[in-house]
């Protein structure tokens, strides 16, 4: 390509996205060694990228930054020592993709199938990745029980159409109105949570909680998990620890651990390929679904903004570089 600048959405400090985000005319980044330039379809807006630009997020930034944190796009142009052809649609984590182009590592990139759209193929690499490895962290099978707190969220809703496709059965525990499609759901503001989870599960007890929330929603879970069981917490909606006593862990024979999904991703570099295509085939029989709310070109960048933070959780916003 012989484009030397672009469009991008750029923020010279941290702080409010809403302020200190700018569109502006910057350099075409170029490739380096075990890197290819991505020219962007489509990049989604996340709490996470909201939390990059405001400088809270564990990415510090490296001002200016251009804004946006995963996409897919089309590889244009590789770096040396990578064999990948121009035209081949990748999906990716790293940031710098609200914008027209972006220089991604080649060991971030995954292989877009032809018939994946877009709007999907974009939201790829950070949601489906992480339902897919709390998965295989909580050690579930076929016929067992598991809880997953945060239900709305659309992390909870790609475990439980994965947990589908492998015969895992899910208790979703909510705050606020129960979401929609969930057959077994409890709301966490029952006086008895553990109760009303082992109640919606026929009397079995979970082999795991995937916790999103932390702190008490915790500790009051612990009777309705069976001996052996996992808890795996990827998320802090909660500030307040949760202060279990190792006669908890110890008694009930418990492992606690955490997840964040680049650290999964090291562990489990030789399941990559087989991950990627068992996400790919859930995305294509409709298993997992991946909606958009709303799409903005790259000038309105602040109204994609508002619209991923403004009202319920229906799909996310997205940031089209060629709307």
């Amino acid at each position: 390509m012989n484009q030397s600048h672009m469009q991008a959405a750029v923020f010279h400090a941290a702080g409010d996205p809403q302020q200190v985000i700018e569109v502006q005319r910057i350099a075409v980044p170029q490739p380096q060694a075990g890197e290819v330039l991505v020219r962007i379809e489509a990049s989604p807006v996340h709490p996470a990228d909201l939390m990059f630009i405001g400088g809270h997020y564990r990415i510090q930034p490296r001002l200016p930054q251009a804004a946006g944190l995963e996409g897919c796009g089309v590889v244009v142009k590789a770096g040396a020592g990578v064999q990948l052809a121009e035209g081949t649609r990748v999906a990716f984590r790293h940031p710098g993709c609200w914008a027209e182009y972006a220089a991604v590592p080649a060991d971030k990139l995954f292989v877009v199938p032809a018939k994946v759209a877009p709007e999907a193929a974009a939201q790829f690499a950070l949601n489906p990745v992480t339902a897919w490895g709390l998965l295989d962290d909580s050690g579930a099978q076929s016929g067992d029980w598991i809880a997953i707190n945060a239900a709305s969220s659309t992390v909870s809703a790609l475990v439980r159409g994965l947990a589908r496709r492998r015969g895992i059965r899910v208790v979703s525990i909510y705050r606020g109105a129960p979401p929609a499609g969930t057959a077994s759901a409890v709301g966490s503001q029952s006086a008895d949570p553990a109760a009303a989870v082992l109640a919606a599960a026929g009397g079995e007890p979970m082999g795991a909680l995937l916790d999103c929330v932390g702190g008490s929603a915790v500790m009051r879970m612990l009777p309705a998990l069976k001996p052996g069981a996992a808890i795996v917490s990827y998320g802090v909606l909660e500030r307040e620890p949760a202060a279990m006593g190792n006669a908890d862990l110890i008694y009930r024979n418990l492992t606690w651990r955490g997840f964040g999904v680049d650290h999964w991703l090291r562990r489990n570099t030789a399941q990559r390929e087989a991950m990627a295509e068992g996400l790919w085939a859930a995305i294509a029989a409709g298993d997992i679904a991946l909606p958009v709310r709303s799409t903005h070109g790259l000038a309105q960048a602040r109204a994609a903004i508002a619209g991923a933070t403004q009202g319920p959780n229906t799909g996310k916003a997205l940031i089209v570089p060629g709307a």
